[in-house]
């Protein structure tokens, strides 16, 4: 489980209740902190990781493989939600962004999938996407493109993995009461026009953490054994609007 905020959070308490033993992946360590807590198991466990430093995180699945053994289950529920007027979106800006949002799920994804690493019976990883993948908003470049990538990634991985027995799939949530989506709210103001379109456009309503999680156990579990190379929206009804 890598990025253990609002999203990430609440798919590590699901999948713990369900009997998985989590290892959790993030560069906030008062997050996980605060996530071990509530799980309340011993047998749960957490490592740091800076994902704007892609090179560090092959040595970091080496460790954990050789302290836990192979992989399972994978969910990349990292990101940066990072704003930024095309005037202002300069190279190490952009570069930053994809760093956290794409490289990096790439290269878990890369290093999970090596030989010894995984589970070869089965093994299934989810990322955590965006409907900016499929929506355009102005100063949202860095944002959307990465999450595209990560969608488009998908497409061709689960391709190439499937004779492992791995698949691979996204989950693109709505607006969702998180940390992040709260700070949007706070940048528009939540009476501003712009968000009450938003939240128009969303017509079953706010997304609670709880629902992108199901969409995740779902996706990691033997009831999507032949979703692969997918991206399943879960966003209110956002995108038929």
């Amino acid at each position: 489980m890598a990025g253990v905020g609002g999203i990430g959070r609440a798919s590590a308490v699901l999948l713990a209740s369900l009997g998985a033993k989590i290892i959790m992946i993030d560069a906030n360590e008062s997050s996980m902190k605060d996530t071990l807590s509530i799980l309340r198991q011993d047998k749960h466990v957490a490592y740091y990781c800076d994902f704007s430093h892609v090179d560090t995180i092959e040595p970091l699945v080496s460790k954990i493989i050789k302290d836990h053994g192979q992989i399972d289950y994978f969910v990349y529920c990292v990101g940066v939600g990072a704003v930024r007027p095309l005037k202002l979106s300069k190279y190490d800006f952009m570069r930053k962004v994809m760093d956290i949002n794409f490289f990096s799920f790439v290269e878990m994804v890369r290093c999970i999938s090596k030989k010894g690493n995984y589970n070869s019976i089965q093994t299934s990883i989810v990322g955590i996407s965006a409907l900016g993948a499929f929506l355009g908003n102005a100063t949202k470049t860095a944002y959307c493109a990465s999450k595209g990538a990560m969608n488009a990634a998908v497409r061709c991985l689960a391709k190439e993995l499937a004779p492992k027995n791995i698949r691979i799939n996204t989950v693109a949530p709505g607006v969702t009461d998180t940390p992040m989506a709260r700070g949007a709210e706070e940048e528009y103001g939540s009476e501003s026009e712009e968000y009450k379109l938003i939240l128009q456009r969303q017509y079953l309503g706010i997304c609670d953490p709880n629902d992108i999680a199901n969409a995740v156990v779902f996706l990691l579990s033997d009831m999507s054994g032949k979703i692969t190379g997918n991206c399943i929206p879960v966003d209110g009804g956002k995108l038929s609007s």
